[in-house]
C-alpha cells in the first residue's frame, strides 16, 4: 500500500507543473524551464526558440541568449538580451526591422547603449494605428554593434 501511494505521489508531482499547479516546475514546448505561480507562470532562462516564439520573430540560428525572462498571467512580458556574431549581424537587423518596424530617433532603448555603434531603437507607438485600433502589444527593441561587429539586442515585448 505504501509503495502504491509513493508511486502515485511521484507520478502526480512529476506532472503537477504541466497541469498548472502553483510552485511546481515544467519545461516549455521549446525546452525552457518554467515555474507556475498563483496566477501564471515564469520561464527563465529562455532558449532561443522560446525567445523567437514569444517575441514573434525569426533570428539567426547562431544568436545567443545572454539573459531572458518570460512571465505570463492574463498578460505577458518578455525581456531578453541577445548577441549575434558579426557574420549574421546585418541579417539580424533586417529581421528585427521586418518583425517590428523601422528605427525611431526619439525612442528610448531597453538596454544600455554605451560603447555601441549604429544604435537602432524600434518601439511601438503609444497611439492607434492607421485603422484606429490600439496595437495588441508594446514593443521596445534596442540594438547596436560592438567594436568587434557583434550585434547586441535588447528586446522587451509585452501585451497591452
Amino acid at each position: 500500500m505504501l509503495a502504491f501511494v509513493a508511486v502515485a505521489f511521484l507520478l502526480v508531482s512529476r506532472q503537477a507543473g504541466a497541469w498548472g499547479v502553483p510552485y511546481f516546475s515544467f519545461a516549455s514546448a521549446h525546452g525552457s524551464p518554467c515555474t507556475n505561480g498563483i496566477t501564471g507562470y515564469t520561464c527563465s532562462p529562455l532558449t532561443l526558440d522560446d525567445v523567437e516564439f514569444f517575441g514573434d520573430i525569426d533570428l539567426p540560428a547562431d544568436a545567443a541568449v545572454v539573459t531572458s525572462r518570460y512571465h505570463a498571467t492574463h498578460d505577458y512580458e518578455l525581456e531578453a538580451q541577445l548577441e549575434v556574431p558579426p557574420a549574421a549581424a546585418a541579417k539580424a537587423l533586417e529581421q528585427l526591422r521586418s518583425a517590428y518596424g523601422s528605427c525611431r530617433r526619439a525612442a528610448r532603448p531597453p538596454m544600455p547603449t554605451a560603447g555601441l555603434q549604429q544604435v537602432c531603437v524600434i518601439a511601438s507607438g503609444d497611439g492607434a494605428d492607421a485603422s484606429g485600433e490600439l496595437p495588441s502589444r508594446i514593443v521596445s527593441v534596442g540594438t547596436g554593434l560592438r567594436e568587434d561587429g557583434t550585434r547586441v539586442i535588447g528586446l522587451a515585448v509585452s501585451s497591452r
